[in-house]
């Protein structure tokens, strides 16, 4: 029963994350109408699924050091709270990672059971989870100074090198968070086969079920940018998250993607941009992991 209820929970947090993280994958092909709705969203469930099953069982080092010996109600435990955890403040409309959740649960569990072994490790990933975004911004700011500084030429064909580059960094940056996400909701629950399909068939529930009006929203509204930088954006993310994958260390696509974006905005000097949605992302990054570490050292 308990194996069942486990699945039932990988389900959900695969689900959950697949259709909420599918627009910023996506969507600037999508809001571009380069690729259709529908064929955005396939694409981004496949990449999903491929960096899952081909990077995502390099976060069991990650869980196995966080949490050693973990039985399956602690794996259930940690899995619940940060469904309750992201779907509350998905409700609340206050941006919430679920890997930042699950980390800090794990933690909290480890600390409340007097498992010590793994505070350098989690030290690294603190560290991780600042110069993650600082790095993106930075990354980002010089990647389109330089990109708007070169002569176009032709500018039809490098609008063309632009979608076909947007479509590739869109598979890529689905593949690394299935790789580092998807990856270590799995690796929670125990990285076996079953508990693999279940996550497979949750992606692509996910991303057409959940995912289509986020797409509508993000590819009309909050990407609404020039190709080249939403290239620079997804280029960012992806070499960032993957970087953390290859580490083992859990990191956000949503840290990456909303600080390039931040660092795509004020390279340009002329151009107005409102703080407020940045702040109300970094004020999530903090009390995710932080409210999470809580209740795992309070159960």
């Amino acid at each position: 029963m308990l194996e069942i209820v486990l699945a039932v929970l990988v389900f959900l947090a695969v689900m959950l994350v697949a259709g909420n993280n599918l627009s910023a994958c996506v969507g600037p092909t999508v809001g571009a109408r380069i690729l259709s709705k529908r064929t955005g969203t396939l694409l981004g469930a496949i990449g999903f699924s491929a960096g899952l099953l081909i990077q995502g069982s390099g976060m069991t080092n990650s869980v196995a050091i966080l949490l050693p010996n973990a039985t399956v109600e602690m794996q259930i435990t940690a899995l619940l709270v940060s469904i309750v955890i992201f779907g509350i403040a998905h409700i609340a409309r206050v941006p919430m990672s679920l890997s930042m959740s699950l980390v800090g649960l794990l933690a909290g569990l480890a600390i409340s059971k007097g498992v010590t072994s793994g505070l350098p490790y989690i030290s690294q990933v603190a560290v991780m989870w600042f110069v993650a975004p600082v790095a993106a911004a930075v990354l980002a700011f010089f990647l389109l100074r330089i990109l708007n500084r070169r002569q176009v030429k032709d500018i039809w064909r490098r609008i063309r090198f632009y979608k076909a580059l947007l479509i590739v960094l869109s598979f890529t940056t689905a593949f690394s968070l299935g790789a580092n996400t998807l990856g270590l909701i799995v690796a929670t629950a125990g990285f076996n086969w079953a508990i693999l399909a279940t996550a497979v068939v949750a992606v692509f529930v996910g991303a057409f079920f959940l995912g289509d009006g986020a797409i509508r929203r993000i590819s009309q509204e909050f990407f609404l940018m020039r190709y080249s930088n939403a290239t620079v954006t997804l280029a960012t993310s992806t070499i960032l998250v993957e970087i953390a994958a290859f580490l083992n260390i859990p990191l956000s696509n949503t840290q990456t993607t909303a600080a390039a974006v931040f660092g795509t905005g004020v390279s340009y000097r002329t151009k107005f941009m409102s703080l407020k949605p940045f702040l109300t992302i970094v004020a999530g990054w903090i009390v995710a992991p932080l409210l999470s570490f809580l209740i795992g050292w309070i159960l």
